[in-house]
């Protein structure tokens, strides 16, 4: 909306909005209603959506993609009612996801007890240097800590040796590893139940498992996790890599999240704050230990929370403070770098870092164009001086202010000048940024583009920032807005959206039931397409725009991607009946693409998609083959068919839009 126009009293209305706060720990009693007095300009008239499509756009754009039967459940309880339960996440039963979960145990560890039990390369070196010692009283932990100091030896023993004979190395042929078991011993060991075969393999020399695991083959490898509960396996993995267990679970977890739970609304969310405050996985080698608590503890329990409570949360993860490197900043004045009472000084200190000052108001706040000069991220610098990361042996990893790194005297924030106070000054800015108006504007405006379209109205950006401002920043109260505006429900909006890669591998796997049992395998789908999670390496996030996803070489890896879902090529963890699914044996090519077409996408498919569909099925051998002689072959024929029909489908335009 152009302000210089200004607007008349006829195109201005007053209209009270009930605002509710979201209780963030609320399980049973919501709070009490809070009602806002806000004046809002009208809204446009837009063509609207109707009928069930208007249930179709809202699954596909406040989850990842509606499952088979969800239209139905979601008529059943009527639209709006099935949009407050996804505002209100609490009150949605996730029982069925949470037995899902057991099989991440790790999960639910803290950030110190995980870099305990699970030890990174950091801890391995501090015992191998003497400042920690193997634990004494934990058998399984002693030896999985005693495993990674003779890898850890091992690989700094090559290391020396590459680099001091690099010419002759790189010609040489790989060393010939021996076997640790013969063939006779490697079947007596699977032959053992669960529990003695971890025993045995906790009985080896420190650093075999692992050698003995890539010496098995793909089908003894399997044999030997066989039968074991989700905690032995982590015992067996960390023995070789205690790291992979931390890494696999999380994103595992993940992918099974955005499949399996009720709260769509919430995982979709949790998704789109993970983007905006993004991190990337690889920075140290160890951020993925952090970005447990991230995920679990920061951003999904606020992702419909207060916005300021969200960037306090992430202003003071050990995640964040590692990624852009605040947790090494020093004030140049503080008595950590030039001494004082009690603190001498020491070494070198590292010095003033802005990295996380210029991305928390570019990238998390202001925008790029939010008003702030070189001048305040400086400021915000000096003011996040001392926020940084305690680590083992002291106790951590966790978030602690160090007063004697704190820069001292007044620092000046957008015109603003924030009194010397130690930790407080960071919460002060952080306020100041939160209710800024220039930050309700950037972030509304990225709200709109990915829940509305890649270029939303100006005038549905003011009108959620106007909502964004009066609640103080309640994301709940804004998206209930949003999903209350005209803009959304447009018939311009309808499918108007390209599918991310993750949108659409996680769309295709909830359209189509299809059972997942190896979550690594979507896992690695996701890195295939382009979009591995916590894999974007600048702070920026993933572009939620359809144009750096569109060209001819993504839509072919995502048909190929396609094919191979739907004709359980994937992986035996990642499976699909179709024939099952129509409730028939076999039926003819065109009632059978109608009735995955319904499955799949509800009817809204192409006359040109369904006839290019139907003529490759024509063309197939199994089409062109004699008639078959047995019902068996029959099923088989169908099946075939009915796999072929579902991975066309999942690559057509019609499935990648939303």
């Amino acid at each position: 909306m152009d302000k210089a126009h200004g607007l008349t009293a006829s195109r201005l209305l007053i209209s009270v909005l009930l605002l509710t706060q979201v209780c963030l720990a609320a399980k049973k009693n919501r709070p009490a209603d809070q009602t806002v007095m806000v004046k809002l300009p009208a809204p446009p008239r837009l063509k609207q959506i109707q009928g069930d499509d208007r249930i179709l756009h809202a699954l596909d754009r406040l989850t990842f993609g509606p499952r088979p039967g969800e239209v139905e459940e979601v008529k059943a309880i009527g639209l709006d009612a099935w949009i407050a339960q996804q505002l209100h996440p609490a009150t949605i039963d996730d029982t069925a996801l949470d037995q899902r979960l057991q099989q991440f145990p790790a999960m639910r560890l803290s950030e110190e007890d995980l870099t305990h039990k699970f030890p990174p390369g950091s801890i391995i070196r501090q015992v191998e240097n003497g400042k920690m010692s193997v634990p004494l009283f934990n058998a399984t932990e002693r030896a999985i800590y005693q495993s990674q100091v003779v890898i850890d030896r091992k690989k700094q023993e090559q290391d020396k040796a590459n680099a001091k004979n690099a010419p002759a190395v790189n010609n040489a042929p790989p060393p010939v590893v021996p076997p640790v078991l013969s063939a006779e011993e490697i079947a007596n060991l699977l032959s053992l139940a669960p529990g003695p075969r971890l025993a045995k393999l906790l009985s080896f020399p420190a650093g075999e498992v692992g050698p003995l695991r890539r010496q098995l083959s793909p089908v003894q490898r399997i044999a030997l996790e066989d039968g074991m509960s989700p905690e032995q396996r982590e015992t067996l993995i960390a023995l070789d890599n205690p790291r992979q267990v931390v890494q696999s679970e999380l994103l595992q977890s993940r992918v099974v999240r955005a499949v399996y739970t009720q709260r769509q609304l919430q995982e979709v969310m949790t998704d789109f704050w993970l983007n905006h405050f993004n991190i990337f996985q690889g920075k140290n080698g160890e951020e993925i230990y952090s970005l447990v608590p991230y995920e679990r503890d920061v951003i999904r329990p606020n992702a419909l929370g207060s916005f300021e409570v969200l960037l306090l949360k992430t202003a003071t993860s050990t995640a964040m403070m590692a990624y852009l490197d605040n947790a090494a900043s020093t004030g140049p004045h503080s008595f950590g770098a030039i001494g004082g009472p009690g603190h001498p000084r020491g070494g070198n200190p590292p010095g003033l870092n802005e990295n996380y000052a210029r991305e928390l108001m570019e990238l998390h706040t202001l925008g790029v164009n939010g008003g702030y000069t070189q001048r305040d991220v400086t400021e915000v610098a000096r003011v996040f001086t001392g926020w940084t990361i305690e680590r083992p042996p002291k106790g951590g990893p966790r978030f602690v202010f160090d007063p004697a790194r704190h820069e001292p005297g007044i620092k000046r924030v957008l015109g603003v000048n924030i009194k010397e106070d130690g930790y407080k000054e960071g919460l002060e800015v952080l306020h100041l940024l939160a209710t800024n108006p220039a930050t309700a504007h950037f972030i509304c405006r990225k709200l709109a583009v990915r829940f509305v379209s890649d270029n939303p109205p100006q005038s549905l950006v003011d009108r959620l920032s106007t909502v964004f401002l009066a609640s103080n920043g309640n994301i709940g109260e804004v998206m209930r807005f949003l999903v209350q505006s005209p803009e959304f429900w447009a018939v311009t909006s309808y499918r108007a959206k390209m599918k991310t890669p993750e949108d659409f591998v996680i769309s295709a796997v909830r359209a189509g039931g299809i059972d997942v049992q190896d979550a690594n395998v979507v896992v690695k789908a996701l890195g295939d397409l382009g979009q591995p999670l916590y894999g974007r390496q600048t702070p920026d996030g993933y572009s939620m725009l359809s144009t750096p996803w569109v060209n001819s070489a993504a839509l072919l890896e995502r048909m190929n991607f396609s094919l191979a879902l739907a004709s359980n090529r994937l992986s035996k963890g990642v499976t699909v009946d179709w024939l099952s699914k129509l409730g028939a044996p076999s039926l003819v090519p065109e009632l059978e693409e109608r009735q995955i077409e319904d499955l799949l996408l509800h009817g809204q498919v192409s006359e040109n998609t369904r006839n290019l569909i139907l003529q490759q099925l024509a063309t197939t051998p199994q089409q062109a083959a004699k008639p078959v002689a047995t019902a068996e072959q029959a099923h088989q024929t169908a099946d075939r068919e009915a796999a072929l029909t579902a991975g066309l489908l999942f690559g057509s335009p019609d499935f990648q839009r939303r």
